[in-house]
Formats: structure tokens, C-alpha cells, sequence
């Protein structure tokens, strides 16, 4: 099951320059290296890391915390 409404999600949507998530998915559905994002609640950087990433250290705020959107929307 997809989650398009994840606020972490919407959030990378967003600092990437899109205004729908879907169209954020779709233009990187098929990457080989992806957008992330920090899901501590007050941190809220991003990287370009692997698709499957589900435990990346955040070079922010330290721990092992950076999702792949494709991981966080369930498509991964």
C-alpha cells in the first residue's frame, strides 16, 4: 500500500521542487541513486542516497535515520 501523505514525504516532495508527490515518484521510480530524508521529527535534511536506503546516518543531527522517498511511500 502506497503513502503519498507521509509528512516526511511531502516535505522531500517539496524541497525538491515538486508540487505533487506523485510526480516526485515518478521521476525517480527508476533512479539508481535517490532523494532521502532525515525522519527525526525536527530535522528535516536531505540527501541523495541509494533507492532502498532505510537507515542512513544523517549527516545533520547523527543518527542512522535517512529514508529513501521510495521507501517511505511503500513503493520499496
Amino acid at each position: 500500500m502506497f503513502n503519498l501523505a507521509h509528512p516526511k514525504l511531502v516535505t522531500l516532495a517539496e524541497t525538491e521542487g515538486y508540487a505533487e508527490v506523485a510526480d516526485f515518484l515518478e521521476d525517480h521510480a527508476l533512479g539508481s541513486v535517490v532523494p532521502t530524508v532525515c525522519v527525526v521529527s525536527d530535522c528535516d535534511h536531505t540527501a541523495d542516497l541509494e533507492p532502498d536506503q532505510r537507515a542512513g546516518f544523517c549527516e545533520a543531527c547523527g543518527p542512522a535515520s535517512m529514508k529513501s522517498g521510495l521507501v517511505i511511500s511503500g513503493m520499496i
